[in-house]
């Protein structure tokens, strides 16, 4: 691959150059909102359904739309950048887009992706890497995101398609798959009006914490009756309220660190099953299912892929790592999170705080359990026993010692007939006349004669996991990263020629400086490059678009202030001090922390049970999706280089 030098050392970049001819001037967001039938995104993505003559949307098509909406996102960020903000060094730039001059064409971030209709992550990764895209994010992200784009785009496409399935255009959404979505009033184009607002003003600044800050201020959160565009109640919202709203504050909630946006809670009972899938107490009365519970972040697929991506960019080093204010993300996070769970639980919502707690999975952290199709045990005064209780923040379990069973009831399973309830019928949970603690019903020996199965509660899925508060587990942990990496990278490399840490002129400051300590820092750093040997290597047309000030004591200091210049300082202090710390006491930066938080829609505790998830491999988040992923990923680029 031949990259080509149009390009040139001078950033900004010129906005009509050749390699944004395929930037679009709008994002727009593929995925439908609650009124699905009504809904631009969904009409246009009907347009676009593959096939002559086909109105059909299939899986395939939410997917390859889902991972053409990243691939839009991604261009116009760094059209933004490129063109705007100032701050891009020409040795990252090269590494991002560059023209291919053996095919002539557009490689990199800001080539168009020829997605194939598929959903197979492999086949996605295959079309990703075509056009080397994914190796020019490897180069400027703290580690590989492809993994986790496909998941999302995979993800997104198997979640929605119960909605469309054998659906013609024009016709209605009947109520039943239409109770998938959020609902309206909370969702309808929040994920593109994010996306838009982020790529084209935003990302052309130097503040980009209201990103990666949470959504609502922290207060308490309540319980409240959810309703329709009808005023019909159609079940509750657990959100912080100010009056009768929700406290939005115009923030975009992304979770640091994380694939993930923090939304609010909906829930929605579910309607009967059929007979045969019923269960009942000894009393006569059903055992019932949790509802639907709806953490709303997660349908926000756009954002969810944008804000990863620009979270890896920040932990990677450069000038973006100190476009976040960290001191106050921690504070923000912090009180947010306390706000949600110390209320959630003082007015004995605490079930619903599956979907916001941080699970261990197979050595990683997960955001978020779904209670949703959960069995849910009863005390003979009418109460629910709680899952989440005090004591999972304390020692990880949901439930209590005395609440748990292993045998809440039993099936009858034999080969050649249906699975059934077995004639022994539990008894509900008694609860502790001084502690209140709810105390699972005794076993007996029936529940377990031949053909019997028992069913544990909570759930073996459910309780095998660990949970933390997912501020201590994910959040917080990958803002104190990025935090000490603006320190040391100030410390160690050449970052402070290329930010402000004071406003010049109508160019504001950093936001990271807010901190006054960091903004000492920085300014003494300052100092010594001017008098340090690695000023030589200082790329001056970059310096200048951040700081003319302080790029004109630069070139008083003997700065090169063009290309050829720098080229012939770079190759005197080749193996010189010039190549030393600014402060060489200073320690070198932690390798970068993966992302956490795993990805959304997971399956459903209830669908785990009969296996694999229905994702596959896809579904899977950090470190076991990226060992999956990795196959695809080599494969990819090992057809790609013998097609050179």
């Amino acid at each position: 691959m031949v990259r080509g030098d149009e390009i040139g050392l001078i950033m900004l970049i010129d906005p009509n150059s050749r390699l944004f001819d395929r930037v679009p001037d709008l994002f727009v967001s593929p995925f439908p909102g609650a009124d699905s039938y009504a809904d631009d995104a969904f009409q246009a993505l009907m347009k676009r359904a593959s096939g002559s003559g086909s109105r059909t949307v299939g899986r395939e098509l939410l997917t390859r739309a889902g991972g053409q909406a990243w691939n839009s996102a991604t261009q116009i960020l760094w059209k933004t950048k490129a063109t705007q903000a100032g701050d891009l060094l020409s040795d990252i730039w090269s590494k991002v887009s560059w023209i291919d001059t053996q095919k002539d064409t557009i490689a990199g971030v800001l080539a168009e992706v020829p997605f194939a209709l598929t959903t197979d992550p492999a086949k996605l990764v295959a079309s990703i890497a075509s056009v080397a895209l994914d190796a020019a994010l490897d180069a400027v992200t703290a580690v590989p995101v492809v993994g986790w784009i496909v998941g999302i785009v995979a993800g997104i496409g198997q979640a929605l398609i119960p909605l469309f399935e054998g659906l013609l255009d024009g016709d209605r959404v009947p109520p039943e798959r239409r109770a998938i979505l959020p609902w309206r009033r909370y969702s309808s184009d929040t994920d593109q009006q994010w996306v838009r607002a982020f790529v084209q003003v935003e990302a052309a600044g130097v503040d980009w914490t209201p990103m990666f800050s949470p959504p609502t201020d922290a207060r308490p959160w309540a319980l409240a009756d959810g309703v329709d565009d009808e005023s019909d109640i159609i079940g509750q919202v657990l959100a912080p309220f100010s009056g009768k709203s929700v406290a939005w504050n115009g923030a975009y909630g992304c979770l640091p660190g994380t694939f993930r946006v923090a939304g609010i809670l909906q829930y929605r009972g579910r309607p009967q099953p059929p007979h045969s899938a019923l269960r009942f107490y000894s009393d006569g009365t059903l055992i019932h299912l949790y509802g639907d519970f709806t953490q709303t972040g997660d349908f926000y697929p756009s954002l969810q892929q944008l804000a990863g991506t620009t979270w890896q960019q920040i932990a990677a080093g450069g000038p973006d790592s100190y476009k976040v204010d960290c001191v106050a993300l921690e504070k923000l996070w912090r009180d947010w999170f306390t706000a949600l769970y110390t209320s959630a639980m003082d007015q004995g919502h605490g079930d619903w705080l599956l979907g916001y707690l941080a699970r261990e999975v197979h050595g990683e952290w997960r955001f978020g359990a779904s209670a949703s199709g959960v069995l849910c045990a009863e005390a003979t005064d009418g109460t629910t026993v709680p899952l989440v209780t005090r004591g999972t923040f304390q020692n990880g379990a949901l439930a209590t010692p005395r609440s748990r069973t292993s045998c809440m009831y039993s099936d009858l399973v034999l080969k050649g007939k249906p699975r059934t309830q077995s004639g022994y019928l539990p008894q509900k949970w008694s609860r502790d006349a001084k502690t209140k603690e709810y105390i699972a019903p005794p076993l007996y020996a029936q529940t377990r004669g031949p053909g019997m199965t028992c069913v544990p509660w909570p759930p073996g899925e459910l309780l095998l996991s660990k949970y933390r508060r997912a501020d201590d587990a994910i959040v917080l942990p990958a803002v104190r990263a990025v935090a000490q990496l603006q320190r040391r990278r100030l410390s160690r490399s050449l970052d402070c020629a290329y930010v402000r840490p004071d406003a010049v002129g109508d160019k504001p400051a950093y936001a990271a400086f807010r901190d006054a300590s960091l903004r000492a820092h920085c300014i003494e750093m300052r100092k010594r490059l001017l008098q340090h040997p690695s000023r030589m290597m200082v790329e001056y047309e970059t310096a200048r678009e951040v700081d003319p000030e302080y790029a004109s004591a630069l070139k008083d200091a003997g700065v090169p202030t063009n290309a050829i210049q720098r080229g012939a300082a770079k190759f005197g202090l080749r193996g010189s001090a010039g190549a030393e710390a600014l402060d060489p006491k200073a320690p070198a930066p932690d390798r970068p922390v993966p992302p956490q938080g795993g990805l959304p829609f997971d399956p459903d505790p209830e669908q785990d049970r009969g296996g694999p998830g229905w994702l596959g491999p896809a579904v899977l988040g950090g470190a076991a999706l990226a060992t999956t992923i990795a196959v695809a990923v080599g494969v990819a680029r090992s057809r790609r280089t013998n097609a050179r």
